[in-house]
């Protein structure tokens, strides 16, 4: 195979994974009611397909398939420098989001994170249009100083991303988003190595290939969180506490593991939405979640998985026979909750009740158990 062909191959595989990004665009289009974090995520879809389209064209430039004019030249070269610091900075602010940071939420927080790209992209422009021999020289080769700038800015979101994710994954109270923490924290090590693969092999479709999976991997994912997750708390619903709980039976064998089941329930919630709305509801109730994973997470010598049983319901599964243990985590729940709410400075006490009750890990026993929490917690709710 020619090297024209080469390059007809590698453009046509770009093309494929155009396509690819183009069906899960529209189908990510088609979601009403689009959220900030689904936005960021339309910017790096179409910021691949941007690349992919760019990389194209001088792919055919350098299988000689299309003139090596200057302009042609300079122009895919200032884009696909452009684009990647696009993609990994909208991929640092999707991290950012997908793992629940609240400064990013804020039209600041997102600016302050493209600063960087923008910069980049800024003086890409300015030294192409006004010094052009500093990123090209006559004989239309790329300079150092370009190279440079292409791999600088991409390459400290990667890091940053990388090592936020990875830290985030090992944290107790992350037990229910660690896998898409771990992915958040691979993808741009893998895109990074598929670039750099790319160099030795250029007339490869490696880059756009690998890519491609990575990110179809990553969105089938980002579907499962959405049908796993509370959007809310963003802790397990029940469809993860079922299986979380199919998943411990399962690894019991002929052995008995003792669990206890809590669950939380908060006091005077109805309370709250009266008097002071709906939005401090919801906020009452991302701050009881903050407090479980915090206490949980807080020297518990145990394993615990906690999930958003319905309404203003928490339930934690604790792996232990020490009931000692259990009752102190009920305390710390409680004081955590009221520490938060007081830093908060909201108008109300946010309180909860507490029932608990052991069981054995069989899926049969795990509804009685419940039940059994369920009649603890309310005689507690009754006693106050």
């Amino acid at each position: 195979m020619d090297l024209a062909q080469n390059y007809i191959f590698y453009a046509e595989a770009n093309v494929v994974c155009i396509i690819i990004f183009a069906l899960m665009l529209f189908r990510d289009l088609g979601t009403v009611g689009r959220q900030t974090k689904q936005i960021v995520f339309v910017n790096i879809v179409v910021t691949h397909m941007i690349y992919f389209s760019s990389d194209i064209v001088w792919g055919l430039i350098l299988g000689g398939i299309i003139p090596r004019l200057p302009f042609l030249v300079v122009a895919c070269n200032a884009v696909n420098l452009m684009m990647l610091c696009a993609l990994t900075a909208f991929w640092f602010m999707y991290v950012e989001m997908s793992q629940g940071e609240t400064y990013i939420n804020k039209s600041r927080g997102r600016l302050i994170i493209m600063l960087p790209a923008i910069a980049t992209v800024f003086i890409t422009l300015f030294l192409f249009i006004v010094f052009p021999r500093v990123m090209i020289t006559e004989e239309e080769k790329l300079t150092t100083v370009f190279y440079i700038l292409f791999v600088t800015v991409p390459i400290l979101y990667v890091i940053a991303g990388s090592v936020r994710s990875f830290v985030r994954a090992f944290r107790k109270e992350n037990y229910a988003v660690k896998k898409l923490c771990i992915v958040c924290g691979v993808y741009p090590l893998v895109m990074a190595g598929f670039g750099v693969v790319q160099t030795f092999f250029v007339a490869a479709p490696i880059f756009c290939f690998g890519m491609t999976i990575m990110m179809l991997y990553f969105y089938m994912l980002s579907l499962n969180d959405q049908v796993s997750i509370d959007e809310l708390t963003r802790l397990n619903n029940r469809t993860q506490l079922k299986k979380y709980i199919v998943g411990e039976s399962l690894k019991q064998g002929t052995g008995k593991t003792n669990y206890f089941v809590l669950m939380v329930d908060l006091n005077k919630f109805k309370q709250i939405n009266d008097s002071y709305g709906h939005v401090e509801g919801d906020l009452a109730l991302k701050r009881t979640a903050d407090a479980l994973k915090m206490a949980c997470s807080d020297n518990i010598p145990i394993r615990t998985f906690i999930a958003r049983y319905g309404g203003d319901e928490f339930i934690i599964i604790a792996k232990t026979d020490d009931e000692q243990i259990v009752s102190e985590l009920c305390a710390k729940i409680k004081t955590t909750m009221e520490r938060l709410n007081t830093e908060a400075g909201a108008p109300y006490e946010l309180k909860a009740s507490i029932g608990y009750a052991s069981y054995q890990g069989d899926i049969a026993a795990f509804q009685q158990a419940v039940a059994n929490a369920d009649k603890a917690l309310y005689k507690e709710k009754n006693n106050r």
